[in-house]
């Protein structure tokens, strides 16, 4: 399994990156923005979590005095099969448009027509993956 835009802010794991890594003034827009998101936006859930994350970007993450505002998305992470992405990180491109993306992603985004589908016995082996590697 291959994993895109995780956020050591959100989820830290050996995969994840920093927000400030990932988003700065001197990222440029990918041309294939759009594109990465309409295909994030396919994704199937395989593994549903509680709660939600905050923007990372924000001056008061972390702290008790966050509000509305600062809400990004539910968590949960979606893949096609090949990939896992937080959804989170849809909204993260949305939100900041110079955003790095992972260009091997962004090759397989662009270049896969198939329709997105995973079985039920996919879902839970993957999601059973995803513990043993992450929440030991």
């Amino acid at each position: 399994m291959k994993y895109f835009g995780f956020i050591k802010e959100h989820d830290d794991y050996s995969i994840s990156k920093s927000i400030q890594e990932l988003v700065s003034n001197n990222s440029t827009i990918d041309s294939n923005k759009d594109r990465v998101l309409d295909y994030l936006q396919k994704g199937i859930m395989v593994i549903p979590l509680m709660g939600f994350v905050e923007n990372a970007k924000d001056p008061l993450f972390g702290t008790d005095n966050y509000d509305d505002e600062s809400f990004v998305a539910y968590n949960a992470i979606y893949t096609d099969g090949v990939w896992l992405w937080p959804q989170y990180i849809l909204e993260y491109i949305k939100k900041y448009p110079n955003i790095k993306l992972d260009p091997e992603f962004v090759k397989h985004a662009v270049n896969n027509k198939k329709n997105i589908h995973i079985t039920e016995e996919e879902s839970l082996k993957i999601e059973k993956n995803f513990f043993q590697e992450f929440w030991k």
